[in-house]
């Protein structure tokens, strides 16, 4: 009994922190963090890698669809730059939903559905039209939202 008394007192307090109903967030900062979305759509189809790393906090993580894991923004930028040159220099990127849950009022997770058309594979060949769900970890800094954290993954059909 101690134990779960103990317990409680530990996690009651820091529960408040994911609790969305209990604070009300800034107008302005629920756009921001949309704006991001519609940001990296834009800048995905334009192909403008320079727009792309503006959304991307220096200490980024990022995973790719494959478990690929680049830490920091050179390397993802690398990667991204790299990859818009080949086998996404075709692919158009649609949002399809977007869920913002604060952890903070400095501090979100975005859960993201998207969607993929015109890439290729690494050997050349046309990939298919996919789907996919992405999340993001974003933090408030200098009164930007910036992506902290980034893990792709496609979205298969159940076997």
């Amino acid at each position: 009994m101690r134990l779960f008394i103990l317990l409680t007192l530990a996690c009651v307090p820091s529960l408040g922190c994911y609790s969305q109903a209990t604070e009300k967030y800034r107008a302005d900062d629920v756009q921001a963090l949309n704006n991001v979305a519609q940001e990296w759509e834009r800048s995905w189809n334009s192909h403008d890698m320079n727009a792309l790393a503006t959304l991307f906090a220096n200490d980024v993580d990022f995973v790719t669809k494959s478990g690929t894991w680049f830490k920091g923004k050179e390397a993802t930028m690398n990667h991204h730059k790299q990859n818009h040159a080949t086998i996404f220099k075709n692919s158009t990127w649609t949002k399809d939903n977007v869920e913002i849950k604060y952890v903070k009022p400095d501090l979100a997770i975005i859960h993201i559905g998207w969607g993929m058309s015109g890439d290729s594979h690494h050997d050349g060949t046309p990939s298919s039209p996919r789907h996919g769900l992405s999340t993001w970890v974003l933090k408030k800094r200098d009164a930007q939202w910036l992506l902290l954290a980034v893990h792709n993954a496609n979205i298969e059909t159940p076997r």
